[in-house]
């Protein structure tokens, strides 16, 4: 094993709501500025993103004119602001990712999907009727430079998709646990109590921890699989501990990260000590300057890292979250277990195709720079699946009686990033390039009239208003939902002691 076996850390950073088209479509031009690296070799080299005038939607199946996928965004009222493309949010649903694929939310059998409905059921969202076109906007490397430029400085896969065409809890079960234990929606916040990697490599005595940018609200990983991670209250932490580590002297293992570590973004607004701090996690209609920050923040810790040639950083995203992208998902995925059949009797979903390409960036000092990967051509896809598979045999996590590892036929099938790290030496990595955010915020890009998404009152209904942590998330479920704006959020809040850690 080539880089792997020098791994002593592994990071996965998971966003919100982007397809690779919306943020990563315009990084290189087959013809103009072909990618330098292909995984497995491509001739000719080939990077599958978007080109002028070629991937469009109608808004009507019938008549009307093509709307074609383009950069940059541009303001549309009443923001008038690029940054915030598109806004509304989009629609993220089990029935209307079908429609955005599909054409159409009941598709017969075998109907293959084209990608055709993204205007259409944009056009549906309350708010968005006149305003539809801006969901086949995207950012190019000039609007989002640094996930632009990380990507063309390690590497990325164009062929990474969401583990379902579901919502936001369902596909972080599946970078979790290997399963959404059935579920294609956020489902009224239904806890999941199937087995996590978490406990896993608790079981082993494998030190891990979730690294959370809040302050008042939980960890969304704690909050999902709350049965089965309530007793590891030590091994959740704030972005500030993550910082810490990141910067701990090497040599100095305690003081270092885990060996696996998770972080989350800043979902839900916040009332910082001097203004509201707003979401970072790039959820349509947050500004995606903020999470293009927060990235720049995440990945300059790791560089400036005494031990950064032991860490392989993971950027990707839960799902697409309605945004367009024109290539359509595989089917054939292997169902899941647990639950690989759909709670949802009314479609019978059977996990058996796969969610919508979303960005995802490999970071390490044995990854080649200008790598554009993807799984070979007759295997299964990447999908989320394929961080627990890496995980899986990079800690040689096979089973032990009474230990066993996670048991997903979805698992087993997903490729691992193993191939992705090439290069023999860290030494011939040269210097990691020093990347901060070219776009700016400012207290007027974000109205206290947001709306809340569900993601956000999933986490509103985990906090006690009175005690400031977690509490029955059904009991206050039917409160959560009752908030409808941010500034519900923040009248909401209540701010318990700092812990500091």
């Amino acid at each position: 094993m080539i880089g792997i076996e020098n791994i002593e850390h592994v990071v996965v950073v998971m966003m919100e709501n982007r397809s690779f088209d919306n943020l990563l479509g315009w990084l290189y031009n087959d013809n103009a500025d072909p990618p330098p690296f292909n995984i497995p070799a491509r001739q000719p080299i080939a990077f599958e993103g978007l080109e002028e005038n070629k991937y469009s939607n109608r808004l009507l199946a019938v008549g009307g004119p093509n709307v074609y996928a383009s950069r940059p965004p541009t303001g549309w009222p009443p923001q008038n602001n690029p940054n915030v493309v598109p806004t509304p949010d989009p629609q993220e649903e089990f029935e209307h990712i079908t429609a955005q694929i599909f054409g159409r939310k009941d598709p017969p059998a075998n109907t293959m999907a084209d990608m055709s409905g993204f205007l259409a059921d944009y056009a549906t969202v309350p708010g968005a009727a006149g305003s539809a076109g801006q969901i086949m906007q995207s950012y190019g490397p000039a609007e989002a430079n640094v996930i632009n430029q990380l990507a063309r400085n390690f590497a990325v896969c164009d062929r990474w998709f969401a583990s379902c065409p579901c919502q936001t809890w369902p596909n972080r079960g599946f970078v979790h646990a290997g399963s959404s234990d059935g579920h294609i929606n956020n489902d009224d916040y239904e806890l999941y109590g199937i087995p996590t990697i978490f406990n896993v490599l608790e079981d082993r005595q494998i030190p891990w921890g979730v690294f959370s940018d809040t302050t008042l609200i939980p960890s969304l990983t704690k909050v999902q699989f709350f049965p089965r991670l309530n007793d590891y209250e030590d091994h959740f932490y704030k972005l500030s501990s993550f910082l810490r580590r990141c910067a701990a002297p090497a040599g100095l293992p305690g003081a270092q990260l885990p060996k696996y570590s998770f972080v989350e973004p800043r979902f839900v607004p916040e009332p910082g000590l001097f203004k509201i701090d707003y979401p970072n996690d790039y959820h349509p209609p947050h500004n995606i300057c903020r999470g293009e920050q927060f990235l720049a923040q995440v990945y300059d810790a790791v560089r400036r890292s005494a031990y950064r040639d032991k860490i392989l950083l993971i950027i990707t995203f839960d799902e697409h979250g309605g945004c367009f992208d024109h290539v359509s998902p595989p089917t054939g995925a292997a169902p899941p277990d647990l639950s690989p059949v759909s709670r949802d009797q009314q479609t019978g979903f059977k996990f058996d195709r796969f969610g919508v390409r979303v960005p995802t960036v490999v970071i390490s000092s044995f990854v080649r720079p200008g790598t554009v990967f993807r799984a070979p051509e007759g295997f299964a896809p990447y999908d989320h699946t394929a961080v627990l598979a890496t995980l899986r045999d990079w800690l040689k996590l096979v089973d032990e009686p009474g230990k066993p590892f996670l048991a997903s036929p979805r698992i087993v099938a997903a490729p691992t990033l193993q191939a992705i790290l090439t290069l023999s030496d860290a030494n011939e990595k040269t210097d990691w390039p020093v990347i901060t955010a070219r776009c700016q915020t400012d207290a007027t890009d974000e109205s206290l009239q947001t709306p809340l998404n569900s993601v956000q009152k999933s986490l509103l209904a985990t906090v006690s208003r009175d005690q400031g942590k977690i509490s029955d998330i059904h009991a206050s479920a039917a409160h959560a939902k009752s908030l409808v704006t941010y500034a519900d959020a923040l009248d909401y809040l209540h701010p318990p002691a700092d812990t500091g850690r």
